[in-house]
């Protein structure tokens, strides 16, 4: 028997903490190896020096966990102004303090860089700061970038809002089947997202989420079909195999074939039974628990850390040396993302659920006086 919908609980499904853990840890190998070629590839069988070189692709991961994750935590409720700004309130908590604090350490490090180490830098300005704490510097092209992994977050998001308000508005403005409507308008959506992700169409707004959206789409798409929604079975087959035409007869990305391969793992293993079952040893469990931090932090710890190492050693850094670095930046990027998961994300998590408990019982006291 299939696993039933977990909602309005504190259950989640602990395979996508896992699976969210090897995504982050996977962008954390692309990144640090990258600031260590080519001495790496001579030190590493070619095997791994091909994993490392995709390690990108952890993204489009995020991008369907994220839209399985949030499709599934909506579920069926009604929107009303109230669940929507409750929505976005803890959205906000959830996200803001955490990544506000590491633009606050990639500050910090950018200064320390340009006065001690004399190394030549650009500072972001007062203004360029506010356009980043709001996710807006994607859209308003803004330079110099804090990150180059913030882009992200700007795009996700895009997608919570674009998510719940077009759900809101199916909700007021139809006539029919609440799911076919919804469904219908972000599968629409999902279209032009495909056509624009391979460059058939070009959206002349900078930064906008359009061209990622389809992979969200998918982790919500799989959702619908563990909520056992209408119909959700072969819409998700359907779109698919869209998407595989795409692959075929247009071009080949890899972000795709990422999206589709999560989105199917997901479902292969729920069918399974085995979304509490993969990927649920400590190890992966832990990085689940620290992907966010760990995300955010890495280009400014690992990163760095490997820098300085060549600096030291006048960039002359022989392949093992390189290796040494490399683990270096690894176990500095984990440690400090670890740090930051314990002093402000675990205390805007519990915020969090203590928010997402009183408006659950909210609700039931409702249901209780209707009755």
């Amino acid at each position: 028997m299939n696993q039933p919908l977990k909602q309005n609980t504190s259950s989640r499904y602990r395979t996508i903490d896992g699976l969210r853990g090897i995504a982050a840890l996977a962008v954390v190998f692309y990144h640090l190896s990258g600031n260590l070629q080519p001495e790496l590839s001579t030190l590493l069988p070619n095997v791994l020096n091909i994993v490392f070189s995709y390690g990108y692709l952890g993204v489009p991961v995020f991008f369907v966990i994220s839209g399985f994750v949030i499709s599934l935590s909506i579920g069926n409720s009604t929107i009303t102004p109230k669940y929507f700004g409750n929505f976005v309130l803890r959205r906000s908590i959830r996200l803001d303090p955490t990544y506000w604090a590491s633009i606050i350490i990639a500050i910090v490090l950018l200064n320390i860089k340009l006065q001690f180490l004399n190394m030549p830098t650009s500072t972001p300005s007062a203004s360029n700061i506010l356009a980043h704490m709001f996710y807006l510097q994607n859209i308003l092209e803004i330079k110099p970038i804090i990150s180059v992994i913030y882009w992200t977050l700007c795009l996700e998001v895009q997608f919570y809002l674009f998510y719940i308000l077009t759900l809101w508005f199916s909700q007021k403005n139809t006539n029919t089947s609440l799911f076919s409507t919804h469904i219908i308008l972000i599968t629409l959506i999902g279209v032009l997202s495909i056509f624009t992700d391979h460059q058939l169409i070009t959206i002349p707004i900078p930064g906008l989420f359009i061209a990622s959206w389809h992979y969200f789409l998918m982790g919500v798409l799989v959702s619908n079909v563990i909520q056992k929604l209408p119909y959700s079975t072969t819409i998700l087959a359907l779109w698919i195999c869209i998407e595989i035409l795409f692959q075929l007869n247009v071009t080949i990305k890899a972000y795709s074939f990422a999206g589709i391969f999560t989105c199917l793992f997901i479902y292969i293993l729920w069918k399974k039974n085995k979304l509490n079952s993969v990927f649920t040893r400590k190890e992966f469990q832990f990085l689940g628990k620290i992907s966010y931090t760990l995300y955010l932090i890495h280009p400014d710890i690992g990163w760095k850390v490997i820098s300085i190492g060549k600096l030291l050693l006048g960039n002359n850094v022989s392949p093992v040396m390189a290796g040494v670095l490399f683990i270096a930046g690894l176990i500095s990027s984990i440690l400090c993302a670890y740090l930051l998961h314990l002093l402000v994300e675990k205390p805007t998590l519990i915020f969090c659920n203590k928010l997402k408990t009183s408006k659950f019982r909210e609700v039931c006291k409702l249901q209780k006086r209707k009755l």
